[in-house]
């Protein structure tokens, strides 16, 4: 046991997709870029990790994965462009496949002692404005 031995620790009741950016979504990051401020490592480093329900097996996980996938993509896309005019076509599973590496964590453990919060993510720094993916 740790130094925290009292504390409660809580088993979150989803399950992690942690996504990392792949080499055409990092070139397609560094091509936004006009500046060339940023470096490889930069766009490379920049996972996301989504909660994601929880299910009996793998291929149920799988099944849900490629159905939602678009909003995953999008949400990574939006992080390096709020233009989705700039965001490539055709964003499905295969695209999905190409651009990311994925990783699926079945157990999420939440080591704060504070309630978990979920607020919607802002637009252009607006805390009040939710946005859609």
């Amino acid at each position: 046991m740790s130094a925290n031995e009292d504390r409660e620790i809580w088993f979150l009741n989803r399950d992690v997709m942690v996504v990392r950016p792949a080499q055409p979504f990092i070139d397609w990051a560094l091509a936004l870029d006009d500046e060339d401020l940023l470096q490889h490592d930069d766009v490379a480093g920049a996972s996301n990790a989504f909660l994601i329900p929880e299910f009996e097996d793998e291929e149920e996980t799988w099944a849900w994965v490629r159905v939602n996938c678009d909003t995953m993509f999008d949400y990574m896309l939006h992080d390096w462009s709020v233009d989705p005019g700039e965001w490539p076509e055709g964003r499905g599973w295969d695209a999905f496949q190409k651009w990311f590496a994925f990783e699926h964590i079945q157990m999420a453990w939440d080591l704060v002692d504070e309630p978990l919060s979920s607020d919607p993510p802002s637009m252009d720094g607006d805390e009040t404005e939710e946005w859609d993916a």
